[in-house]
């Protein structure tokens, strides 16, 4: 069976699975959907694809984290995503040149060592290395000031573009409808379920217009999954939902291709720079900014470029004559515990949420893509759902720091 990738054209009056958002995640569940049977999935995208985080992140991937529930996530993604360009016939670049976190002062080198003893204590073989190993690993490395760093050579970086439209390419080719510019406007209820759900596209040929005109149209469904990213928020209150997720814009810009020299991800931890240098040569980087208010914003801005420049000069100093070439913004869906959403709604049952991954939801993915689907087919996941549950957000939660969080 073959499905359909257009913003154009008539849609069914009814599927058994839509999918509100057309990234990594959107597209990732219907895949896992398909793969196990289930073809007559709907996947709306409101405008193109890459329009949202999946097009907008640094493309890092990696299994050096804080917290069990993110590590077991990151950890057995990776191999997912070492096997994806052939499982999805299509090339997704992925480089596994390891991650390298640096230490400046005696407090941080303590908190990467017990860190290292965590993640080689469940299936993560990083290590703690001295300066003298850290410039071996980057010999254009400022490793002044550097007290410790931890490596793991497994983490690496993947060309995000080319996963998203991998994806959409083996969704459309097992079955599933992708349409792009093509939105959610509102959910149909009926006894605490959603029956339906109202788009933008008309199911008359050649017509984007509603059957009364409106230009809006209902298709009927069983299933509903969030996947919105940072409109999760608004799309979950369509069903009388709350998330507690808060978008927040990060910056990214990338120079000129330079002669490969970088192998690991540079991650500073006194402020949160991030670099590595892609497949074409690019140094790709951000770092956080403070007094970022929430909210919705793509737009770029100098006080970054100038903050990134300052940063990445101090632990890479022969890189103070590289031009930049781009910079771009996108919205991390954070939530109160850097931990993403998965799984029911309370209230409302299948509406299922695959969202809040606070900015590793790309590296992240094909675990949360998997659980989410297994969900919906009634199998029991992988891991326990339990701590990424929505429920979870009740009287007493405490949140568990994750020390590694960064950009």
């Amino acid at each position: 069976m073959t499905g359909r990738f257009s913003t154009e054209g008539p849609l069914k009056e009814r599927y058994q699975v839509v999918v509100v958002g057309g990234g990594v995640n959107g597209l990732g569940v219907a895949r896992h959907l398909a793969l196990a049977g289930v073809t007559d999935v709907l996947v709306l995208e409101k405008s193109y694809l890459l329009h949202g985080a999946s097009g907008r992140n640094g493309g890092g991937v990696r299994a050096q984290w804080g917290t069990m529930d993110n590590l077991v996530l990151a950890r057995d993604s990776i191999p997912m995503f070492r096997h994806m360009s052939a499982e999805l016939g299509f090339n997704v670049w992925f480089r596994q040149g390891g991650y390298l976190f640096l230490a400046h002062d005696e407090e941080k080198a303590k908190a990467l060592a017990d860190v290292v003893r965590f993640h080689n204590a469940n299936g993560v073989n990083s290590r703690l290395v001295d300066p003298t190993e850290a410039h071996v690993l980057v010999p254009d490395l400022n490793a002044q000031g550097v007290v410790a760093a931890s490596y793991h050579p497994g983490d690496g970086i993947i060309f995000p573009w080319a996963v998203v439209q991998g994806l959409a390419k083996r969704c459309v080719e097992l079955g599933v409808d992708v349409r792009t510019f093509t939105g959610a406007t509102g959910f149909a209820m009926k006894g605490g379920r959603i029956v339906g759900v109202e788009t933008t596209r008309g199911r008359v040929h050649g017509d984007s217009r509603g059957q009364d005109g409106s230009g809006s149209v209902r298709v009927e469904c069983e299933t509903v999954v969030n996947a919105a990213g940072c409109w999760s928020r608004e799309v979950a209150a369509l069903a009388g939902v709350a998330l507690p997720n808060t978008p927040v814009r990060h910056e990214i810009l990338v120079t000129e291709a330079l002669k490969p020299f970088l192998d690991p991800m540079l991650v500073d931890l006194r402020n949160g720079l991030y670099c590595s240098q892609d497949m074409r040569g690019e140094l790709v980087c951000g770092i956080g900014m403070p007094g970022e208010k929430p909210g919705v914003s793509f737009a770029s801005s100098f006080a970054f470029t100038k903050r990134v420049a300052s940063a990445l000069l101090d632990v890479l100093p022969s890189v103070g004559d590289v031009k930049v070439m781009r910079q771009w913004a996108g919205a991390y869906d954070v939530t109160p515990d850097n931990k993403p959403i998965l799984g029911p709604s309370p209230g409302v049952e299948n509406l299922v949420q695959l969202n809040g991954a606070s900015g590793h939801g790309f590296m992240i993915s094909p675990m949360t893509t998997r659980i989410v689907a297994d969900v919906i087919l009634g199998r029991k996941p992988p891991v326990d759902l339990a701590p990424y549950r929505l429920d979870r957000f009740g009287p007493g939660w405490q949140p568990e720091p994750e020390t590694l969080v960064i950009g």
